[in-house]
C-alpha cells in the first residue's frame, strides 16, 4: 500500500511538472546576498525575489531554476516556509546542460498581474563544465574555451543566464542541438525582464587585498576590504565585497570576476589585469585610446567607462556583456587590439535596446577603423569575413520556408533583424546594413542620426529609420523592409548590358556610358558599379529593387573596357557573373 501511494504521488508530481507554465512569472526584482569561498569552489546565496504573474490565468505552481551544481535549501512566502518539489531539469541554458528546479506549491493561487515575494536559499559548487557542448561531440578542451566559468583560488568568474544560472530563472527546456533554440529562449526571457531590477552583494573570503569583483554596471573599483568569520573555523579572515546593480536586465548579463587583479585606469576605459600582464594591459589601453578619435567622430561621449577584465586562461574565448569585456590579455598587434576593443567602447557610448543596432554598429565601426588604417578594400574584406556563414544562414532560412510551404513573407518578418537571436545575422548582416546606409546617405546624415538617437525613445521599430529619413527627406522604407524588418534573403546582381557613345559635338570626346543592372535576388540595394577604362576607373551607384532592372549613366574620358557590379560592400548570393567585358565597338553590349 505504501509503495502504491509513493508511485501515485510521484505520478502526480510528474503530471504537475509537465503542466507547469515556466513563463508565467516574471521576476521584477532580485535582492541577493552571495557568499563565495574560492578554496572549496562554493557559493551560498540568500535572497528575496519579487515575482509577478504575467500569464492570463491564476497560478498555484511556481518553478524556479538554478544551475544543476547548486541545491535548493529553503523557500518561504511571507516569511513562512512553503512546500516545493526538487528535480533535475535538462536544459542547455546552463553550462552543465541541466538545472536544479524547484516547483514551488504556493498556499494559494496568484491572480493574473498580481505579485508575491519569496525568500530563497540555495548553494553549491561551480567548477569548469562544458557538458552541453561535449555531449554534442565537441572536444573537452575546445568546449571549455567557451564555458570557462568557475569558482577557484587563482581565478573566479561567473556569467549569468546562458552560462551559469547563479540567480533564479524559469525557462522551458531547450537544447543546443536545436538550432537557435537556446538563444531564442534566452532572448525571450531577457525581453520579459528588460525592466526588472537586479541587486546582488558579492562577498569573497580572501587573504589577499588585491582582489576585484566585477559586475556589469559596477566595475569601477576592486571592492571594499573588510573582515568576517570563516564558516569552517570561526577565525577572522579578510573579505572583499562589491555590489552589482542593474536597473534592467535586457541585454546586460549580471557577471563578476575575482582574481589577484591590478587596476589600470584611463579616461575612457578601466582594465583589471594580473600583475604578470602589466605590459599587455598597457598595450590594451593604448589600443583603446587609438579608437577614441573615430568614436568621437561618430558617437556621442560615453555615458559610462568601458571595462576590460582579464581571463587568466590564455585560450579562453572573449565575452562581452554591455560595456564589459572579459578577455585573455594576449600579446597582439595594435590593429588586432583596436578591433577587439571597439565593440565594448561602442557599447559604453551607444546604449540601445535593439540588438541589431548594437551588433551592427559595432561591426560597422570596426570596419571603418580598418578603412582608416588600410583603405576601403580592407574594410570590405573585414565585413566579408561574415559573408560565407551569412550565405549559409540565408540558405537554411530559405530551405525552411520552402519546407513549410509558404511564400516566406510571414516567416521573413519573424526572422528579420528586429527579432532574430542569430549572431551571424545580427553582427554579419547588421554590419553590412550600416555600411550600405553610409554609402547611400553619406557620413554626415548617418552621424547626425546616431547623435540624435536616444535609447529610451526607441520604442518603435521604425525609430532609427525615421531619424535617417529626417536627414535627407528620403524614403528608406524599401531598404529597411528588405534588410531589417524582414529577412528576404540577399540580392543577386548581374550586368545585363552596357552601351557607350561619344557625346555629339564634344571636342573633349567625352563618352556617355549607360549600364543596365539586373537584380535576381529578393532584396533590393543601391550597388556600386565600376566602369573601367584605359584612363582609369569611375564608380556609378545604381538602385536596383528585388527582381527588377535599373539603369545608370556616367560620363568617362575613354571607351569602357569592363563593367563590374558590386565591390563587395553589398552582400549577395553569388559574385560569379558580376563582371562584363565591354565589346570594342560602341554598339550595345549584352551580358547574356
Amino acid at each position: 500500500m505504501k509503495r502504491c501511494l509513493t508511485l501515485i504521488l510521484l505520478s502526480l508530481a510528474a503530471c504537475s511538472a509537465a503542466a507547469t507554465d515556466r513563463e508565467a512569472f516574471t521576476v521584477t526584482h532580485y535582492q541577493l546576498d552571495v557568499q563565495i569561498d574560492r578554496a572549496s569552489h562554493v557559493m551560498a546565496v540568500t535572497g528575496r525575489l519579487t515575482l509577478r504573474n504575467d500569464s492570463k490565468s491564476p497560478q498555484r505552481v511556481l518553478p524556479l531554476q538554478v544551475s544543476s551544481s547548486l541545491t535548493w535549501n529553503g523557500i518561504a512566502l511571507d516569511r513562512k516556509p512553503v512546500e516545493w518539489i526538487g528535480n533535475d531539469y535538462t536544459s542547455d541554458i546552463n553550462h552543465t546542460g541541466a538545472l536544479s528546479e524547484a516547483d514551488v506549491n504556493l498556499p494559494r493561487e496568484v491572480p493574473a498581474s498580481a505579485s508575491i515575494t519569496l525568500d530563497v536559499q540555495y548553494g553549491g559548487t561551480v567548477t569548469p563544465d562544458a557538458t552541453r557542448f561535449t555531449r554534442l561531440g565537441a572536444p573537452a578542451d575546445v568546449a571549455l574555451r567557451n564555458d570557462w566559468d568557475q569558482i577557484s583560488e587563482p581565478f573566479t568568474a561567473l556569467r549569468g543566464l546562458g552560462h551559469v544560472v547563479w540567480y533564479p530563472v524559469s525557462i522551458p527546456a531547450v537544447s543546443m542541438s536545436d538550432g537557435n533554440a537556446v538563444f531564442d529562449a534566452i532572448d525571450s526571457w531577457k525581453f520579459r525582464h528588460q525592466h526588472s531590477g537586479f541587486d546582488a552583494r558579492i562577498q569573497v573570503i580572501s587573504e589577499e587585498a588585491k582582489l576585484c569583483i566585477a559586475g556589469s554596471e559596477t566595475t569601477s573599483s576592486c571592492g571594499e576590504l573588510g573582515q568576517t568569520s570563516d564558516p569552517r573555523t570561526g577565525d577572522r579572515v579578510n573579505q572583499i565585497s562589491n555590489s552589482i546593480h542593474l536597473s534592467g536586465m535586457g541585454q546586460t548579463v549580471p557577471a563578476f570576476a575575482v582574481a589577484n587583479y591590478v587596476q589600470l585606469d584611463r579616461p575612457g576605459i578601466t582594465l583589471f589585469h594580473t600583475p604578470a600582464n602589466t605590459a599587455s594591459a598597457r598595450d590594451f589601453a593604448v589600443a583603446a585610446e587609438a579608437n577614441d578619435s573615430l568614436l568621437h567622430e561618430w558617437l556621442n561621449p560615453a555615458s559610462q567607462k568601458a571595462t576590460v577584465i582579464e581571463l587568466t586562461d590564455p585560450n579562453a574565448n572573449p565575452y562581452q556583456s554591455g560595456a564589459v569585456l572579459f578577455t585573455p590579455f594576449r600579446q597582439s598587434q595594435p590593429a588586432t587590439l583596436e578591433t577587439l576593443l571597439m565593440p565594448v567602447q561602442v557599447s559604453a557610448r551607444f546604449p540601445t535596446p535593439r540588438r541589431w543596432i548594437e551588433a551592427g554598429l559595432q561591426r560597422f565601426l570596426q570596419a571603418l577603423s580598418a578603412e582608416h588604417r588600410s583603405g576601403r578594400k580592407a574594410a570590405i574584406q573585414f565585413l566579408d569575413e561574415y559573408l560565407a556563414p551569412l550565405l549559409k544562414t540565408q540558405a537554411s532560412a530559405s530551405t525552411e520556408q520552402n519546407a513549410l510551404g509558404n511564400t516566406g513573407d510571414a516567416n521573413s518578418a519573424n526572422n528579420g533583424l528586429l527579432n532574430t537571436s542569430d549572431e551571424i545575422l545580427l553582427r554579419g548582416k547588421g554590419g553590412f546594413v550600416f555600411w550600405m546606409l553610409r554609402d547611400m546617405l553619406g557620413d554626415t546624415v548617418l552621424q547626425h542620426a546616431l547623435a540624435a538617437y536616444r535609447a529610451g525613445a526607441d520604442v518603435s521599430p521604425a525609430y532609427f529609420q525615421n531619424l535617417l529619413e529626417e536627414g535627407r527627406k528620403r524614403d528608406l522604407e524599401w531598404f529597411f523592409d528588405d534588410w531589417v524588418y524582414r529577412n528576404r534573403g540577399l540580392p543577386d546582381f548581374r550586368v545585363e548590358s552596357a552601351y557607350a557613345r561619344p557625346l555629339l559635338g564634344d571636342p573633349n570626346k567625352i563618352i556617355l556610358v549607360t549600364v543596365t543592372i539586373e537584380n535576381r535576388g529578393s532584396a533590393g540595394a543601391e550597388v556600386p558599379v565600376m566602369i573601367q577604362t584605359p584612363a582609369g576607373e569611375k564608380v556609378l551607384r545604381v538602385l536596383v529593387k528585388a527582381h527588377q532592372k535599373a539603369s545608370g549613366r556616367l560620363e568617362v574620358l575613354a571607351a569602357p573596357t569592363r563593367i563590374v557590379v558590386n565591390d563587395g560592400s553589398v552582400p549577395e548570393t553569388s559574385f560569379d557573373d558580376n563582371t562584363f567585358d565591354v565589346p570594342a565597338t560602341t554598339s550595345p553590349g549584352n551580358a547574356g
